[in-house]
């Protein structure tokens, strides 16, 4: 047992440590404080964002400010929010928030809770994309733009180079372009407001990749959306992006358009419930990006391409698999109509990538399609029981493969960075789900019935 002074000296030496704990506690909280400046009115923001450490929060009081920010470090401003807090532009024809970061420079910056006006639509330097916008992104930016209202600007977002931005809760309202994104700019915008813009509400070019999700689009007066390219401007500009999107409520007047407010008529679908990819050749892009070549049915040349996302353990990917495919095989990738990709989507834990890795193993001996069927019905009979790398191994060496070489690549993990990519690839179209089809871009969601296939087939041939 402790004796007094013993226990005296435990005692002392436990409040030391928790004085040392709670002093460094304290000084912690001390250092995130300090890198919150708060900003009232008639102080400077730009004298502010010059001073301030990478990483800081400005945050603006209630009031109005008369200033052109220019951004070229990772940091926060945030705003009372749009009805408090206001900034309007300083400097005519030039951006009122331009985030430019130097050289190769990455950073981060997040604005929220803010009304920005330029306060006119002239440019300065057209050719550069320097205009009188409410925000402009270029070089190797990240951005969060959220609770945000733009108006009275050229552009009210406008993304160049490689910026990367995700708009949330915004409005963009009466401005000449709502938002202008191009050149390898990419972008995520949900749930924002993007009305009565004197042009487009929104205007896509080049290499650009664009996610619309839940957006309200109306009243623009040219088009709600637009890519730049032939019919739908006077330009000799092509498009090698994507848009991908669904649940958008885009609608008009489009005036000027003959009332096209969504050009091109196959960017449609982001307004369908479903959604999907514009333009359909940016699924063979991306499949081509991937590290190794997914499984795939069908003449090349067939005007229809079909991606399957799928997993082996998934019921209803396998009930597509024997009582839909046949028909589809039969009237339309048998004829040359249609062609369809099988990506690996493992959603069922560690047994569903197990088993969409040796996919790529059986795809690598040209026996993908055969093993497919067999493992289907071995997995109805024995469950996860066949989903081991001996049992799938032996199911591949039933359908002609060479046992060891299958089993080698299973065991070593040769195709686990193929897998994941597929994962990536499904993820970036919005798959949450198995099974999940494209066809041409357009969603079906879940194990639909042959007809809603041929459907969506004979519309697509329909257009050929």
């Amino acid at each position: 047992m402790a004796s007094k002074n013993q226990l005296r000296r435990i005692g002392h030496s436990l409040y030391i440590i928790l004085t040392f704990l709670l002093l460094l506690g304290l000084s912690v909280v001390m250092a995130e404080a300090a890198d919150v400046i708060l900003v009232q009115k008639g102080s400077s923001i730009q004298a502010t964002i010059d001073q301030a450490p990478a990483g800081a929060t400005i945050e603006l009081a209630q009031g109005m400010w008369q200033e052109s920010l220019m951004i070229e470090k990772s940091l926060s401003i945030r705003g009372r929010g749009p009805g408090e807090t206001i900034i309007m532009g300083k400097d005519a024809g030039h951006p009122v928030i331009w985030i430019a970061p130097e050289g190769v420079q990455t950073v981060s910056v997040t604005i929220s809770g803010i009304a920005i006006s330029a306060g006119g639509n002239d440019c300065a330097d057209e050719e550069r994309s320097i205009c009188a916008d409410g925000i402009l992104v270029e070089g190797r930016a990240t951005v969060s733009i959220d609770d945000v209202s733009l108006t009275g600007s050229y552009a009210g977002i406008r993304l160049i180079s490689s910026a990367n931005a995700a708009i949330t809760r915004t409005t963009i309202l009466s401005n000449t372009y709502g938002i202008v994104i191009a050149e390898q700019a990419r972008a995520q915008i949900s749930d924002c407001t993007i009305s009565n813009n004197a042009k487009d509400g929104m205007l896509i070019a080049d290499s650009a990749q664009v996610e619309l999700v839940n957006n309200r689009i109306t009243g623009n007066a040219r088009t709600g959306i637009s890519i730049d390219i032939p019919p739908c401007y006077d330009t000799t500009r092509s498009f090698s992006g994507v848009v991908i999107g669904r649940n958008n409520a885009v609608t008009g007047p489009a005036a000027d358009n003959n009332g096209a407010v969504i050009c091109p008529p196959g960017l449609s679908l982001v307004s369908s419930r479903s959604g999907g990819f514009y333009p359909a050749s940016a699924g063979e892009r991306m499949i081509s990006s991937l590290p190794a070549a997914p499984p795939v049915e069908g003449n090349s040349d067939a005007p229809v391409t079909i991606l399957e996302f799928t997993d082996f353990t998934c019921p209803y990917c396998n009930k597509f698999t024997t009582e839909t495919l046949p028909q589809i095989e039969e009237n339309y990738i048998d004829t040359g109509k249609a062609k369809l990709y099988f990506l690996p989507f493992p959603v069922h834990g560690e047994t569903a990538f197990r088993a969409a890795e040796a996919a790529f193993c059986a795809q690598e001996q040209g026996l993908f399609w055969d093993f497919q069927r067999l493992l289907i019905a071995q997995y109805k009979v024995r469950g996860n029981t066949v989903i081991t790398p001996y049992w799938l191994a032996a199911i591949a060496a039933a359908t002609g493969a060479n046992h060891d070489q299958f089993l080698d690549s299973l065991t070593t993990g040769a195709y686990a960075s193929a897998v994941r990519s597929t994962i990536r690839l499904g993820e970036e179209l919005g798959v949450d789900g198995t099974p999940t089809f494209f066809i041409n871009g357009r969603e079906i969601p879940g194990a639909a019935p042959y007809e809603v296939f041929a459907q969506m087939i004979d519309a697509e041939l329909a257009e050929k």
